[in-house]
């Protein structure tokens, strides 16, 4: 039931954000998260792959993405990164 709170609070500020409403703090948050996005090897184009593996970077597990649109994700305060980073 959590994730789908978090898909929902993702999309809900994806939507907010096109009227420029999103908390400045969610909207910081969004952009760090974002810039490590950026060079994931599990990104592709807007979406965590499900198809390509890295590791955590706590435990050092292998691990595949989680599916998700990386816009969303970044904006819902209460998801975690798949590899932990964040």
């Amino acid at each position: 039931m959590s994730q789908i709170r978090e898909i929902i609070e993702g999309w809900a500020n994806v939507i907010k954000d096109q009227f420029d409403a999103v908390d400045p703090v969610t909207k910081q948050v969004s952009k760090r998260r974002l810039e490590l996005c950026n060079g994931c090897p599990l990104r592709q184009g807007n979406v965590c792959s499900p198809h390509i593996w890295g590791y955590d970077i706590i435990s050092g597990d292998k691990k595949v993405g989680c599916g998700c649109n990386i816009s969303a994700k970044t904006l819902s305060p209460s998801s975690r990164c798949p590899l932990s980073k964040w």
